[in-house]
């Protein structure tokens, strides 16, 4: 899990999940984890940055600065035992390092000391859906949810797992497709809702729609016309007139679809805008959907 999200979700525990753990309470614990977090934050960026360059410094660097941070969380965490936001945070560094039972045992002590703690089950799930434990991944993500219902990325990763892998939700759940989509999206959209900023909720929402046999292409409108009032980058505005193109196309909205093709002036997307207009030209011809 990144350090940034791990500061995020430690700024929101409640505060049963603060007094279960009193050892977090003092001034001086909170500082050295604001600390900690941003010295991990910082490594995961440089990493991120750095790891395409084969110099031998550079290499060297890095794995001392891997093995500093690290030896940062056990310090801390010996001075502060019961520290559950220091030990999902670590969790996500191993996690980074791919020492996945090291981390999974240090979520599960989270979880022992607070059973409360979201963050433990929900980073537990992620790890149990990309291996293989759907079912468990999905019961792990919907806790960590209805434990802390003010989260979107929690929602976010009980709907991907849900409507991605339907067969084990209905061994779950016993719903049918249909339900299975209509749950899905719904927690997409509250995910969205919960981030009105945030273009990954938003486009995860939008975007959930394709994944039916039969989209409400009204609904997937609407939602591509919410992220324009979002802070977008140009290449996500450039796409974003693209989805609202081809939802227009389906609506028989021929000329609103070209006005939103007109909007996409961006170079690198010029093979798309072409595809689609293509696509405009067919079905306003009345001989293919796009």
């Amino acid at each position: 899990m990144k350090a940034a999200l791990a500061l995020a979700i430690g700024l929101s525990l409640t505060l049963g999940s603060l007094q279960a753990t009193g050892a977090e309470n003092s001034n001086s614990a909170d500082a050295e984890y604001r600390k900690l977090l941003a010295d991990d934050d910082a490594l995961v960026q440089d990493l991120a940055q750095l790891s395409g360059r084969r110099s031998w410094s550079t290499r060297s660097m890095l794995r001392a600065r891997t093995r500093r941070v690290e030896a940062e969380y056990r310090q801390f965490l010996s001075e502060y035992p019961t520290h559950v936001r220091a030990m999902v945070a670590y969790g996500g560094f191993l996690r980074d390092f791919r020492r996945v039972d090291e981390a999974l045992g240090w979520w599960n002590k989270a979880i022992a000391i607070d059973p409360n703690c979201a963050a433990a089950y929900n980073d537990i799930g992620e790890v149990y859906g990309s291996g293989g434990r759907v079912a468990e991944a999905l019961r792990l993500h919907q806790k960590a949810y209805e434990l802390d219902p003010a989260e979107p990325v929690y929602r976010l990763n009980w709907a991907n797992t849900c409507i991605l892998y339907r067969k084990d939700a209905h061994n779950v759940y016993g719903w049918n497709n249909d339900e299975i989509f209509r749950r899905s999206l719904e927690q997409f959209r509250q995910a969205r809702d919960l981030a009105p900023q945030d273009f990954e909720y938003s486009s995860a929402y939008a975007e959930s729609f394709y994944l039916m046999k039969d989209p409400d292409w009204q609904q997937m409108y609407a939602a591509w016309q919410y992220c324009l009032a979002q802070p977008l980058q140009t290449n996500d505005l450039q796409s974003v007139y693209g989805h609202l193109a081809r939802a227009c196309m389906h609506l028989n909205r021929f000329d609103e679809a070209k006005t939103w093709l007109t909007k996409m002036d961006a170079p690198e997307i010029q093979s798309l805008r072409r595809i689609l207009e293509r696509n405009l030209s067919e079905r306003a011809a009345g001989k293919a959907p796009p």
